[in-house]
């Protein structure tokens, strides 16, 4: 595929494997913080829920996000518990949050009018795989989809605290999770 070629047409937007669960490295910055996490996570759009499992900075945390519970602002309830080294018990916080994590459905894409962004290569990847663009809520976000439909990735920049975040998924097992 060309991108500058007299020939290239938009194709039109894939439909992705939504059920999966999948190993993830994540960095989030802006002029406030650099965190780097890394963990699994359980997307179920049938259970309307996705599951991070996550270890960061000595810690370990499991967030359960409930997109059955979403205000119209596009905040998300979510349940986290979190244990830091040399603390007892853990840390148990619920409300409502911007979630990290999008809950990707099949035809998120399609819905969304996304606009293919070309073949790019990622981070953890020998190959090339399809970037489309699409506002996520109200957030630009960038998703990679590998030729089988199988997400491998996002980007997105947060307007609001100018919050740039890469997301890579890797060992990724397609097909129905239990959060």
């Amino acid at each position: 595929m060309l991108e500058f070629s007299g020939s290239f047409q938009q194709p039109q937007p894939p439909l992705v494997k939504p059920e999966f669960k999948t190993s993830f490295i994540q960095h989030k910055w802006n002029n406030n913080l650099s965190h780097i996490m890394s963990g699994y996570i359980y997307f179920s759009p049938s259970q309307n829920l996705v599951r991070a499992d996550e270890a960061y900075d000595g810690a370990l945390a499991s967030s359960i996000f409930d997109y059955s519970k979403t205000t119209k602002d596009g905040l998300v309830f979510n349940n986290l518990t979190s244990y830091e080294v040399g603390v007892a018990q853990p840390n148990v916080w619920t409300g409502y949050v911007m979630s990290n994590y999008p809950l990707f459905t099949e035809d998120f894409l399609i819905q969304g009018a996304a606009v293919f962004g070309g073949l790019v290569k990622r981070n953890l990847l020998d190959k090339h795989v399809a970037s489309w663009n699409i506002l996520y809520s109200s957030i630009p976000i960038t998703v990679f989809v590998d030729s089988c439909g199988v997400l491998v990735g996002y980007d997105y920049f947060s307007p609001g605290l100018r919050t740039r975040v890469i997301t890579d998924f890797f060992n990724t097992a397609v097909g129905p999770v239990k959060v």
